[in-house]
């Protein structure tokens, strides 16, 4: 489910926390056959338009096609039948998750919210409704209500690991670095190749100002993933922070070796090349406009946010300003966003 700082966008579901009956009717067996989605379309649509199938055998062959064709992309049709399935039994635990999961993939997220309250009061403290109400909340920017969701998981469920990262992310984004830390140690102790954890932990770690520790943690998570050039950007920025004074010089070598093991125009690799002087900040914000328009968002944001920590290494705060400034306008989804956006709070 999750990769690091944010919720992961659930698949429509497939299996629910109950699983219907499997009905006699033989138009309907058709229909439930294990065959391939457009397969199961065709079928399922017979036995619908064959007027042969009352209630629960009709509920059962439209959640059956709805989730065909939510698994070939066709999500406006699969909620229609869903919904129309619900009609008929309005109890069914298995249609009201993959409603849900459905509307999610949809961003309309209050009526997947809707359906897992739901869902929720059928199948208390179900761990995958549970998650899945969690991102939709964090998708509608609230977070405090998703930790609660991720909590009541972990309370069932005290080692899933994508539930603790993506609750370390949201703690990252509430401000309370602790827990954050707190959450990513815990993933740390159940595997100590999780090389994500090593970096969020980090995050959390600069974000308090202990540059000394992120750095640590940064420079094991580039250990860890040396294909990762991200971890080698983080820990130059945590070791120049953490000089203080003007006493040592920044370690510019974590950004040359990482530039030398990447095609140049790899991204992250322009914002190395431009903190190590190879590009120009105009060329780098160049390189970051791309044709696919929320991709240049994230890039953009990105961009501006390490622009500011070098700025900063440079005791230039008004630049630092301006470019954390600019990167805190992207979506909150984004961890360079983030963290310009506590960046911007502790500049005096």
């Amino acid at each position: 489910m999750a990769l690091g700082a944010c919720l992961a966008i659930p698949a429509i579901a497939e299996d629910a926390p109950k699983k219907a009956a499997v009905p006699l009717n033989p138009l309907l067996e058709a229909c439930l056959k294990p065959a391939d989605t457009q397969a199961v379309i065709i079928s399922c649509t017979t036995a619908i338009e064959s007027r042969q199938l009352q209630g629960e055998e009709l509920a059962a062959g439209l959640y059956r096609r709805g989730l065909a064709q939510g698994q070939r992309g066709q999500l406006t049709p699969a909620v229609n039948d869903f919904a129309a399935a619900l009609k008929l039994t309005p109890d069914a635990a298995d249609v009201l998750y993959a409603r849900a999961s459905a509307y999610g993939a949809l961003k309309r997220h209050d009526l997947a919210i809707a359906d897992y309250d739901a869902l929720l009061k059928l199948v208390p403290n179900d761990p995958d409704s549970l998650y899945r109400r969690a991102w939709s909340r964090s998708a509608l920017g609230r977070d405090a209500a998703a930790v609660a969701d991720l909590t009541a998981l972990l309370a069932a469920v005290k080692d899933d690991v994508d539930a603790l990262m993506d609750r370390g992310g949201l703690y990252l984004r509430l401000g309370q670095f602790d827990k954050a830390a707190a959450d990513f140690s815990a993933i740390i102790k159940l595997d100590q190749k999780a090389a994500a954890a090593f970096y969020n932990r980090g995050r959390a770690a600069f974000l308090k100002g202990d540059f000394k520790a992120a750095t640590k943690d940064f420079a094991q998570a580039q250990a860890l993933r040396s294909d990762n050039p991200y971890a080698a950007l983080r820990r130059y920025i945590g070791a120049g922070q953490g000089v203080g004074d003007g006493k040592s010089k920044v370690h510019a070598e974590f950004l040359t070796e990482a530039i030398a093991k990447f095609p140049p125009e790899q991204w992250p690799v322009p914002i190395l090349s431009t903190l190590v002087g190879q590009m120009t900040e105009k060329d780098l914000l160049s390189a970051a406009a791309v044709s696919d328009k929320a991709v240049t968002r994230r890039l953009d944001a990105e961009a501006h946010y390490y622009l500011g920590e070098a700025a900063l290494l440079k005791k230039d705060a008004k630049s630092a300003r301006d470019h954390f400034s600019a990167a805190a306008k992207g979506n909150r989804g984004i961890p360079e966003v983030v963290d310009a956006g506590w960046r911007l709070k502790q500049l005096p």
